[in-house]
């Protein structure tokens, strides 16, 4: 029987923990004013959590280590990381400082290249989170509603063209099928995909699928949330205790991203049991949180694990 509407519908949830949430851009800016406006818009769209994202490119890493220390109970810390040249040493440094996972992207070989496995191991022994971009990396500017020939426009691409010029950037390389590999290497390392793997979502549901440790965030805006819904991709194809939600998006967007993946839920008929999982407790149960912290499945993996050894 589906569940009732008054089961089904309300407008904002009680709690949600943001999975995919990057630093206000803006190095000029004031970084703790900055991190101020984005508490405040937390706090009023009922956001309890946030997996705040740094970056090697700029000063991002150390932008959100001060956010962790400036609201701990609000941040959990991501360390922007990159694997052409951090090692496991710069990952137990993260983690030191209060980092409790990888942001990962913009990899120059697979994701799943053997000379990269150290980090992940690092990250397994650690605990940490792996967050990888997957799919098309996207450029800053969406060419389905802007002409590619206005000079504006192509001033704009510029900065970002020429940074990436020549040195091997593809998103072949961020393939979801990479994660596979490494569910398969690392069994204890939990694997969060971004984006769905847009535009591959039949190989990011399957690996959800069959793969324990490995998540997904539904971080894309309308183009991902259009898709798994005309996809019917939740539910028949990836259960709701696999995906997370996660905004990506710049502050004044964050809580139309809330209200639309609840009118989405809406039509799907998700319980609240189904949303409070998507919403917030996949997300608390891998980073290991509130009531979940040091009781995650991890502890009755590694007692099969020692049993068989």
């Amino acid at each position: 029987m589906a569940p009732s509407v008054r089961e089904r519908d309300f407008t904002t949830p009680q709690r949600v923990f943001d999975t995919h949430v990057h630093f206000p851009w803006g190095e000029e800016r004031n970084a703790e004013e900055a991190f101020d406006e984005l508490a405040e818009v937390c706090r009023a769209q009922n956001i309890v959590k946030i997996a705040l994202l740094g970056s090697r490119w700029g000063d991002y890493n150390e932008r959100v280590a001060m956010a962790i220390g400036r609201a701990p109970e609000l941040v959990v810390g991501m360390f922007g990381v990159e694997l052409e040249t951090d090692t496991p040493e710069h990952v137990r440094e993260a983690f030191d400082r209060g980092f409790r996972g990888l942001k990962i992207i913009h990899a120059l070989k697979n994701y799943d290249d053997r000379s990269y496995w150290p980090i992940y191991e690092e990250a397994e022994r650690l605990g940490m989170v792996c967050l990888f971009h997957t799919g098309v990396v996207g450029g800053g500017i969406d060419f389905r509603e802007t002409d590619p020939f206005d000079p504006e426009v192509v001033k704009q691409t510029r900065f970002w063209e020429k940074r990436v010029r020549g040195q091997g950037y593809s998103s072949a390389h961020m393939d979801p099928i990479n994660l596979d590999t490494l569910a398969f290497t690392f069994p204890r390392l939990r694997i969060i995909g971004a984006h769905m793997g847009v535009g591959q979502y039949d190989y990011a549901c399957h690996i959800a699928r069959w793969r324990r440790n490995v998540f997904w965030d539904l971080s894309g805006g309308e183009l991902v949330r259009r898709h798994t819904f005309e996809r019917g991709l939740i539910g028949p194809e990836i259960s709701p205790f696999k995906i997370l939600f996660a905004s990506d998006c710049g502050l004044e967007k964050m809580g139309a991203e809330i209200a639309d993946w609840q009118a989405v839920f809406d039509l799907l008929r998700l319980t609240r049991e189904e949303r409070d999982r998507i919403f917030y407790g996949n997300a608390a149960r891998i980073f290991g949180i509130d009531e979940f912290a040091g009781v995650t499945n991890e502890a009755a993996y590694d007692e099969i694990w020692n049993a068989d050894a």
